[in-house]
């Protein structure tokens, strides 16, 4: 009997092995990332991609988690979060080069380049806004129900919009201006995001805070209302919630 069932086994295709095993990883790697265990979901995600360079889910996933390690580093290990988010990038742009036609790739792309820019000065930093803004459109474009990617624009509005003038006009200055960005497509933005994920808390925070540097006061509190109203379901909403609640202390 066991030298059938170790005959069956051999005659078993190498490939069909390797891919199982490949899948239990990926099973992993999902697992862990379910419960915010980055950096274990990482490794996971990672295991895979060295056994096979080009699997495209297991490449965005691992931007993805990268991302997150980084931003949950102190701010005092800046060297450690940019290497993180530059290697975040890579991943996302070796997904895209394996599925040119996958959203996710352009959305962590825009995610990865957003936080890059951070650590990035002067020319190079606008040079990554523009490409935010071409990864996030393009996200979009492939998957219309990204709520995220509509997020991502908001954001990249939002912020370009209340740079102080004196960042603008050096900006103008020195490198020919910054990308055209609106606090009233930001609203558009996350309006949107929210139309296609109402129940993802920080969408609604981020309608509010732009309400709010457009010095629309009396249009904040829905939102921070909606904020304190659903259910914490994602590893952040309790601090969104905490900050909604001192954003509606200050309204009243």
């Amino acid at each position: 009997m066991k030298k059938t069932v170790l005959t069956a086994l051999l005659c078993v295709p190498f490939f069909l092995l390797h891919a199982e095993s490949i899948e239990q990883q990926l099973a992993l790697g999902d697992s862990l990332k379910a419960v915010w265990d980055h950096a274990g979901a990482a490794e996971a995600y990672l295991k895979v991609i060295e056994r096979d360079s080009g699997h495209y889910e297991a490449l965005w996933n691992a931007a993805d988690e990268l991302t997150e390690m980084a931003n949950a580093l102190p701010e005092d290990e800046k060297d450690k979060k940019e290497e993180l988010f530059a290697r975040s990038r890579a991943l996302a742009e070796r997904a895209i080069e394996v599925n040119p036609d996958g959203w996710e790739g352009h959305f962590y792309r825009a995610v990865a380049l957003g936080r890059l820019a951070l650590f990035r000065g002067g020319r190079e930093k606008i040079n990554l806004s523009k490409e935010i803004k071409v990864s996030a459109d393009q996200a979009v474009a492939l998957n219309p129900e990204a709520d995220r990617a509509y997020h991502v624009l908001g954001r990249w509005h939002q912020n370009l919009a209340n740079l102080s003038w004196v960042l603008r006009a050096a900006a103008k200055v020195m490198y020919g201006g910054v990308p055209p960005g609106s606090n009233e497509e930001a609203v558009e933005m996350f309006q949107k995001a929210i139309e296609i994920n109402p129940y993802h808390i920080e969408h609604h925070l981020e309608l509010a805070r732009t309400y709010e540097f457009m010095g629309r006061k009396e249009l904040m509190r829905e939102p921070l209302e909606k904020v304190l109203a659903l259910p914490s379901v994602e590893e952040k909403d309790d601090a969104f919630k905490q900050e909604a609640q001192e954003m509606l202390k200050k309204l009243k």
